[in-house]
């Protein structure tokens, strides 16, 4: 009876042991577990939406960079040498809409913010002035477009005068031509909606069981993390 409970106990400890290992390897290892998705989209629907008059907007000359990271647009100066850490952290995180480059050298000329209805959160207010001073020091423009379902001279006039310059004709034509709004109305209506909590074109669905049985709805794609919904 002895030999059985120590070999119970040898096996016990055994157990414990290959457990801690485990345990261990896993803490060590981060890359053991990769819990990802490929995200659905690139571009939320407001976002291509305003990608496709950006499109329109700089003709050929220019290259439209879709949600760089800051870092890649600003640096910390040279002659920074305290906090320089602090400041790259700073930057580090954030991210900016969209940069507009010249084609041929990539010299980038200018950044573009889309302000949606996010942008009226408190901690929004605090990041948009940090970000427009930080882009003013560094001495590159940037332009807040209100997000919108069409666009016109009111939300495109100072970037169409900073990429056009004196070229008054082709600002003025370029605006004319953003008042023709059926067309842009009509996609809009035929892109899904966004969802509310996770800023994400939702997914078409139909109700399987249930009052609503058969019926179809927006989901959150984000489901079942998400269980925001919309009536089709």
């Amino acid at each position: 009876m002895e030999k059985y409970r120590i070999a119970a106990v040898v096996i016990l400890a055994f157990l414990v042991m290959i457990y801690a290992v485990h345990r261990k390897f896993r803490r060590a290892n981060p890359w053991s577990r990769t819990p990802y998705e490929r995200q659905d989209y690139f571009l939320s629907a407001a976002e291509k939406c305003f990608y496709d008059v950006l499109m329109e907007l700089v003709g050929e000359d220019i290259t439209i960079c879709p949600k760089p990271a800051v870092r890649e647009v600003l640096r910390v100066r040279a002659d920074v040498k305290k906090d320089r850490q602090k400041y790259f952290n700073w930057i580090s995180q954030k991210h900016v809409d969209f940069v507009l480059c010249d084609r041929d050298s990539m010299e980038i000329l200018c950044a573009v913010e889309l302000d949606d209805s996010t942008h009226n959160r408190r901690d929004r207010h605090q990041r948009d002035a940090f970000m427009d001073k930080a882009f003013q020091k560094a001495g590159l423009p940037l332009f807040h477009v209100p997000c919108r379902k069409v666009y016109g001279a009111r939300e495109l006039r100072e970037l169409c005068e900073f990429l056009y310059g004196k070229d008054k004709r082709r600002v003025k034509d370029f605006l004319y031509e953003q008042q023709d709004t059926d067309k842009a109305e009509n996609e809009w209506k035929e892109m899904p909606p966004l969802c509310p909590k996770c800023g994400v074109p939702m997914v078409l669905r139909t109700a399987a069981r249930g009052e609503y049985r058969g019926q179809q709805f927006y989901g959150c794609p984000n489901f079942p993390r998400c269980r925001e919904i919309k009536p089709l």
